[in-house]
């Protein structure tokens, strides 16, 4: 996750107990000494005290020889140090025998905690836990902040952690994959029930907080869900979330979850979304299913979103976006930042401004540079660009890349035989289009 509930820690230190951060996977194995010096066993499990917010180590587990099956367990008060070996404070006859624990609020983390799955307030699987991370405070205490969550942490429970470490170093040196923790804070995480039987633990991460996830990270959690919890997340998201998460996950995905909703809150989501968007959506379902769908958003939105829709979707009218900027020509500038300001909400690319006469022909193009740096008395048409590029609405995607490529545009006007302004085709969904050509190609030249 991210927010709140994920972060990156530069402190942490991944395989080593240096420092004020510690992993599990770290102290789990390592040799535990008794104040003589004599060698007691091996780490095998940590205790903590549920009861707090960020839950202290209580106690530990010593796995002893093959001799002595039984286990020992100490207290942590009675650890003196930690280095390469776990250092006890007292004898090894002050251990009690068995695996001993003093409270109800107390729990062994590596039966209970270590890979279950983290689930969202739905009962919705998100991940499972790999690893889990102490932070070490002046007083020699270790108190569980953060669950490990992430690719990296698995490779550190198995070992394998150096050797792949070492592998990405070589192909990759600034690789993210070598400096960053995949990392949910213990205070978003609440075990349901804890028990070595498989039960989960929830996070409790609020739902609004869901949707302050950026659209993408968003995606990713609803993209690695199975199908039934993907859609018990995507029902709790408000319309607008809804939206901004179904513009990045995957075709397939999209179409799954906005058959999954009654038709009333799809056509809200679609409302939400910019109308290329929606209808690339529209154009995927049964002609019935969209249809039905059109019948049920507002009529402003749904005429935009037909419109789009005799396009075909390979050619720079199933491209563009009906949602910018057009301003008449005798308009003032101070006036246009005014109209400008109005809109900026609901209009996702505001870079270029278009000018047009009163039947809605393109006259002119002016950059929000050239806006803001032109006398607030200057009228439009004394600053646009009159020299325009454009594209027809059936011209094919190449073209349009091919456009955009040339004259180094975020945006390129898509005209009419009549030179009215019709929408226009950004940058990001070239980019889209040309990076799956570049995959076909490459896929292609394989086989």
């Amino acid at each position: 996750m991210a927010n709140q509930a994920e972060g990156h820690l530069p402190g942490a230190q991944p395989a080593r107990g240096e420092g004020p951060f510690v992993f599990y996977s770290w102290l789990h194995g390592r040799p535990v000494v008794d104040a003589a010096g004599q060698v007691v066993g091996r780490l095998d499990d940590l205790a903590v005290n549920m009861a707090e917010t960020f839950p202290p180590v209580t106690a530990l587990v010593v796995r002893r020889g093959r001799l002595e099956p039984f286990p020992l367990t100490a207290r942590w008060r009675d650890v003196a140090a930690i280095d390469g070996v776990v250092r006890l404070g007292v004898p090894v006859g002050r251990l009690v025998p068995g695996r001993a624990l003093q409270s109800e609020h107390e729990h062994w983390v590596r039966s209970t905690l270590l890979d279950r799955q983290i689930v969202d307030t739905s009962g919705a699987k998100v991940v499972r836990v790999n690893d889990l991370h102490f932070l070490r405070v002046v007083s020699g205490d270790l108190h569980l902040v953060h669950v490990d969550v992430g690719f990296r942490g698995l490779m550190r429970r198995l070992g394998w952690d150096a050797a792949i470490d070492a592998a990405v170093r070589r192909l990759s040196p600034r690789a993210r994959y070598l400096t960053s923790e995949r990392l949910i804070s213990w205070r978003y995480v609440q075990p349901l029930a804890l028990s070595g039987s498989g039960d989960a633990l929830r996070l409790s991460l609020p739902r609004g907080e869901l949707a302050e996830l950026h659209p993408a990270e968003l995606a990713d959690v609803l993209s690695d869900l199975d199908g039934r919890e993907r859609e018990s997340v995507f029902r709790a998201l408000a319309p607008e979330a809804a939206a901004e998460a179904l513009t990045e996950v995957e075709p397939k995905i999209r179409e799954q979850l906005i058959a999954s909703v009654p038709p009333e809150r799809a056509a809200d989501i679609l409302e939400e979304m910019p109308p290329d968007e929606a209808a690339d959506l529209l154009a995927a379902l049964p002609e019935q299913e969209s249809e039905l769908l059109l019948t049920k958003m507002e009529r402003a939105e749904a005429r935009e979103v037909a419109e789009l829709l005799r396009y075909e979707p390979d050619t720079a009218g199933g491209m563009m976006t009906t949602e910018l900027v057009a301003l008449p020509a005798d308009l003032a500038c101070a006036e246009a930042l005014e109209r400008l300001r109005a809109r900026a909400a609901e209009v996702e690319f505001i870079y270029y401004l278009y000018v047009v006469d009163p039947g809605q022909r393109l006259r002119g193009v002016i950059t929000i540079r050239q806006l803001l740096v032109a006398a607030p008395e200057t009228p439009l048409e004394a600053i646009m660009e009159r020299d325009i590029v454009s594209v027809r609405p059936d011209d094919t995607r190449e073209r349009v890349a091919e456009v955009v490529e040339k004259y180094n545009l975020l945006a390129v006007p898509v005209l009419d035989e009549e030179e009215r302004l019709l929408g226009i085709v950004t940058v990001d969904d070239v980019l889209t289009h040309m990076t799956a050509l570049a995959w076909k190609w490459k896929l292609g030249r394989k086989r």
